[in-house]
């Protein structure tokens, strides 16, 4: 990759951290863009989601002093999601780059539509009594997710965003703050699997990494000051001709 091009991966990459803060949609955008870039599908996969780690740190710190964690109900979906993403990252080696970009494609399309109408999906009444059966829903999402993250990764934040809304009845900024701590976890074990897969390319990983800690932080800011609306209709249209572009071009 030449000089312009890394500097330019570094830029959507420090963008997409406060934008997948704010709507959960970093690795949607990033994974194409670094297909585009040259970097074969599946070291895209392998180091976006090494590079994630870093979202997760820069929000977490913050969010951890502003939002309440609720470990009863983030360990039942990161335990499961851990559960889910070794399944995951096993079986991605096995997917040709064909097959496997168009998948993202698809997904990317499927998550780009979901984050459209979130708003709509969100229950209107907040849920009163958790019990087993929310628990038991929560470890059943918790497996797909992992597996999710494990093969594509694109937009599972929105995934968990919805499962701690609709299953425990979070507020969306509650939702937001606590789904880091479930994707944290489950990134960096689907991270340890593709590094001993040897898929995650360090010398582009790292500076990724580090800018994320930073677009992370600032997201993480943001997202406390300002209802992220418009950026769903900037991205969704980006992130289905990104998509559209894996699976035919």
């Amino acid at each position: 990759m030449d000089a312009i091009s890394f500097v330019l991966l570094l830029v959507i990459s420090f963008l997409s951290a406060i934008m997948g803060t704010m709507v959960g949609m970093a690795m949607v955008i990033m994974v194409p863009v670094m297909v585009f870039l040259g970097i074969p599908v599946h070291n895209a996969v392998a180091t976006g989601r090494f590079s994630m780690i870093g979202i997760g740190v820069g929000n977490i710190r913050t969010f951890s002093k502003r939002e309440k964690m609720k470990p009863g109900y983030i360990l039942p979906l990161a335990i499961s999601g851990i559960i889910g993403t070794l399944a995951g990252t096993s079986f991605l080696k096995y997917l040709s780059e064909n097959a496997l970009e168009n998948i993202i494609g698809v997904f990317i399309i499927g998550i780009s539509i979901i984050v459209l109408f979130e708003e709509k999906l969100r229950p209107k009444e907040k849920r009163q009594g958790i019990t087993y059966k929310h628990h038991a829903l929560s470890v059943i999402a918790g497996l797909f997710i992992g597996s999710y993250i494990g093969i594509v990764g694109g937009g599972a934040a929105t995934i968990i965003i919805f499962v701690l809304v609709l299953v425990y009845g979070l507020s969306f900024h509650q939702a937001v703050a606590n789904q880091k701590a479930v994707s944290l976890p489950i990134t960096i074990i689907a991270t340890l699997v593709f590094i001993y897969q040897g898929l995650v390319n360090y010398k582009i990983g790292i500076p990724l990494l580090i800018v994320n800690i930073l677009g992370g932080y600032v997201g993480a800011i943001l997202i406390m000051k300002f209802k992220p609306v418009w950026l769903k209709l900037i991205l969704v249209p980006i992130s289905i001709v990104l998509a559209l572009k894996l699976i035919f071009f």
